[in-house]
C-alpha cells in the first residue's frame, strides 16, 4: 500500500483548487494510500487558512482531510531531518535516500 506524506502545499493546493489540487484529493480519497502529514504541516496549512478565514478551524481542516493521519513531529524528528540534509545536501526531487518518490506538485 503506498504511503503519501503530505506537505502543507500539497494540501493548499487541494483547498484552493489549482490545477494539482485534484490529484491531491484524489490520493488523499483512495482507499489504496496511507497519507500522513507532520505537525508542522498540519500548522502551516491550518494557520494559512485561519489568517484566510476566521472560522477555520483544526476539526474543519480535520474534516478537509478525511482519513489523513497526524504525524508527530518533535525534537527527534528534528534532528533526523537535520542529521539527513547533513548527509545528503544535494538532494534532488528525482533522486532521493532510501528509494523514496517525491513529487513536486507546485
Amino acid at each position: 500500500m503506498p504511503r503519501i506524506a503530505l506537505d502543507s502545499s500539497a494540501v493548499l493546493a487541494m483547498v484552493y483548487s489549482e490545477t494539482v489540487g485534484s490529484k491531491v484529493r484524489a490520493a488523499i480519497l483512495s482507499s489504496q494510500n496511507t497519507v500522513f502529514i507532520s505537525a508542522v504541516n498540519w500548522c502551516e496549512v491550518l494557520t494559512e487558512l485561519g489568517q484566510k478565514s476566521p472560522i477555520m478551524t483544526a476539526e474543519k481542516l480535520t474534516a478537509i482531510l478525511p482519513g489523513v493521519t497526524l504525524m508527530p513531529f518533535g525534537q527527534a524528528e528534528a534532528e533526523q531531518v537535520a542529521t539527513l540534509a547533513k548527509n545528503c545536501p544535494s538532494i534532488s526531487w528525482a533522486q532521493t535516500p532510501m528509494g523514496a518518490m517525491l513529487e513536486m506538485l507546485r
